[in-house]
């Protein structure tokens, strides 16, 4: 087997000239990418604020949902569980940012709520994972967020 011919300068200019081109694209890919990047980021915190002065102004109003006092002293356990736990996320997390577990469960107990079993954090962990409208954010991260109507 004889060795291949060398490449003719023709051809190493032309090659250059191409990945120049591409290399000049990849750049603006990265800017176009990287400016995407920062308005969605600036996009999600003005919903954030947005979701903050709706909550406010809802508070101040008396228009915010009212749990009744007698849901507040309650221990919590499955369905009633559930569906408390989706309320104090859905307040917790109106942007739909995910939240840590801990956090949601100490958000829950903060507003006053107990959860019954042997060991409370493992029964609201149980129990979240089971809410339809509710979803884990990678494996084993121990976040969660609201599901994202298809």
């Amino acid at each position: 087997m004889g060795r291949a011919k060398a490449v003719s300068s023709e051809f190493l200019n032309a090659a250059r000239v191409e990945r120049d081109l591409l290399a000049t694209r990849l750049a603006e890919a990265q800017e176009r990418i990287e400016h995407c990047e920062t308005l969605a980021a600036e996009a999600r915190e003005e919903a954030k604020s947005l979701a903050d002065s709706i909550r406010a102004i809802e508070e101040v109003a008396g228009l915010a949902p009212q749990l009744a006092m007698c849901e507040i002293s309650e221990d919590l356990r499955g369905e009633r569980l559930r569906e408390v736990a989706l309320e104090v996320l859905q307040r917790l997390s109106a942007s739909g940012d995910p939240v840590h577990y801990r956090i949601w469960f100490e958000a829950l107990v903060q507003a006053g709520f107990s959860v019954s079993g042997r060991d409370p954090l493992a029964t609201f962990l149980t129990q979240i994972t089971r809410i339809d409208n509710v979803e884990s954010v990678g494996r084993r991260s121990g976040l969660y967020r609201l599901r994202v109507a298809a």
